[in-house]
């Protein structure tokens, strides 16, 4: 009899264990969720942009103009 309310009692902290760590997991999951929607949206914005990633530096000229100078030249 003592070793089965032992087992109900691990089962019990077990549960309430699970469920605590899965409500923090979800917090988580949602708060990741939200500075990846803020940081999209920041790079919407040119200045930003240009701070947050380097890789419009490496690109080279952008396409528009590059099409806006062989209109004059040719």
């Amino acid at each position: 009899m003592d070793k089965r309310s032992d087992a109900r009692g691990f089962e019990h902290n077990y549960f309430m264990f699970s469920k605590r760590l899965e409500q923090r997991a979800l917090l988580f999951i949602g708060v990741l969720l939200i500075l990846v929607i803020l940081c999209q949206l920041l790079l919407l914005v040119p200045d930003l942009k240009k701070i947050m990633t380097t890789i419009d530096r490496l690109e080279g000229t952008p396409i528009h103009m590059q099409t806006n100078t062989k209109e004059h030249i040719g």
